[in-house]
């Protein structure tokens, strides 16, 4: 394996477990040394803040009669319901999968309706105002609300 480049390893696809190993080089602007890291504390112990560089979905705008699909593919949609009522649904993800949603509306009360194929506790999840959000985890086969600013589950 010494005389393979990494480009040219065999993927492991999706089957990474937490005793799997990352190589790192440790101090590189100092004294440069190799070591090896497993996947688990890579991902339990993130040594600074997390961002997502994904672009969110954008250009969901409530025009008070056409439904559209939340995206599944995005951490992020942006629903813009300033002018009228947006009714949205929202797909099944996949297990652990973490969606938020946000109702970027300039003023109003127009809701933001997101009908999910699946969620746990309701049939909707409803942003009544400006500003806020619903973030979801997609587990059991259902989407559940774990957070954001003031959804309505029902």
């Amino acid at each position: 394996m010494a005389d393979k480049k990494i480009t040219q390893l065999t993927d492991l696809g999706s089957a990474l477990a937490g005793v799997d190993l990352f190589h790192v080089v440790d101090d590189p602007s100092g004294t440069p040394i190799n070591k090896s890291v497993s996947a688990e504390n890579i991902f339990n112990y993130i040594p600074t803040w997390l961002g997502l560089a994904q672009t969110s979905q954008t250009g969901i705008v409530g025009d008070g009669s056409t439904s559209s699909t939340i995206d599944v593919t995005s951490a992020v949609t942006e629903v813009n319901a300033t002018s009228a009522t947006h009714a949205g649904s929202l797909d099944d993800g996949v297990a652990g999968q973490i969606k938020m949603i946000l109702n970027t509306s300039t003023g109003g009360t127009n809701n933001v309706v997101i009908t999910p194929d699946n969620l746990a506790g309701g049939t909707t999840i409803t942003l009544d105002a400006p500003g806020e959000s619903a973030v979801c985890i997609f587990k059991a086969s259902k989407w559940y609300v774990i957070g954001g600013h003031n959804p309505t589950v029902a």
